[in-house]
């Protein structure tokens, strides 16, 4: 009995030793790692082994938190989240020179697991790393997407839905009139058709269509800003415990499904009408140019899932600032 008491003791003391020892290590190699060669980082609070800062955090209130913590270690500082090191700056200056004077240096950033599934891997504009990518779909949106030229030739559509807004009110004289329901569904019309402008998607199936993508980009939004256990620990992603990477594939391969349907149509509808040729007009909304754009064989060439992504970006941002701006009228 005595026997065993020890070996059980022993057992403890080792066990007691070597968490010690780990934790001791930990602690040596965060606060030393600006010694071997690397640039001194900014003051911030002590952290847990592991876990980091994430148990102190404030998930509701964290622009507060983040203050006065300013007030405590400056205007930049630092703390760990899992293994991650994440810097906070609290300082228009200090903004202005990350965001503006050095902005190359800090444009890129590690994509999350919800961010690099639903931008295919990145191939967007709003997550793409700062390099000749980037620059070339900078470079379509600017010159070729968002041109005057091609915004002035996008005017007929946004005249054709204020003229379907006129008749529509016209039409109900006398009731009462959701003015704000109506300013909704004609600014998601407009920006939709200056997006794809297809026959094929109109009346009750083009409302379905804008709600679809409307919910959409409600579920990314939602899905992002969930907090991922396994974006703060590699290590536990393939366990996806919080069904992150699952509801946004979901969502993506909704998104996808829309988006291959609105291609193949055009695709198809180009080539019967360049089969045809007496009337043939190609459309000039986004779509076709990019898919132009697909044609080409220079370094402006886009492939199909590049203009899945670009497409995604511009439908996302139109959906969601028609859900705000909805939610506010």
């Amino acid at each position: 009995m005595s026997t065993n008491n020890e070996e059980l003791n022993l057992v403890v003391l080792v066990i007691t030793i070597s968490v010690a020892i780990l934790a001791t290590l930990w602690y040596k190699y965060t606060l030393s790692s600006s010694s071997n060669g690397a640039p001194s980082l900014p003051p911030g609070p002590r952290s847990l082994p592991i876990v980091g800062y994430i148990p102190f955090l404030r998930p509701d209130e964290l622009h507060k938190q983040f203050t006065d913590m300013s007030h405590t270690y400056g205007p930049i500082f630092k703390f760990h989240l899992g293994s991650k090191l994440h810097v906070v700056i609290n300082n228009l200056e200090l903004a202005k020179a990350v965001v503006q004077d050095q902005d190359e240096t800090f444009a890129n950033r590690n994509l999350t697991i919800a961010a690099s599934i639903i931008t295919y891997g990145g191939q967007d504009i709003v997550f793409s790393n700062n390099n000749s990518h980037w620059r070339n779909l900078r470079k379509i949106f600017v010159h070729e997407v968002l041109s005057n030229t091609n915004l002035k030739s996008c005017s007929s559509f946004r005249m054709d839905e204020v003229r379907k807004t006129i008749k529509n009110v016209f039409n109900k004289t006398g009731t009462n009139v959701n003015i704000g329901e109506i300013a909704f569904l004609t600014e998601s019309n407009v920006l939709t058709r200056m997006v794809w402008d297809d026959t094929s998607y109109k009346g009750a199936k083009e409302s379905d269509l804008v709600a679809e993508l409307q919910m959409s980009a409600s579920n990314i939004l939602h899905i992002m800003s969930r907090p991922n256990l396994s974006d703060f620990f590699p290590s536990l992603a393939r366990f996806d415990l919080q069904s992150v990477e699952r509801d946004m594939k979901k969502t993506l391969k909704n998104l996808d499904q829309i988006f291959t349907s609105i291609i193949e149509d055009r695709v198809k509808s180009n080539s019967k009408k360049s089969q045809d040729g007496i009337g043939y007009d190609v459309k000039n909304d986004f779509l076709q140019i990019l898919l132009d754009l697909k044609d080409q064989q220079d370094a402006s060439s886009l492939n199909i899932t590049q203009i899945k992504a670009l497409l995604l970006n511009i439908v996302t941002k139109v959906s969601l600032k028609n859900c705000k701006s909805a939610k506010i009228l």
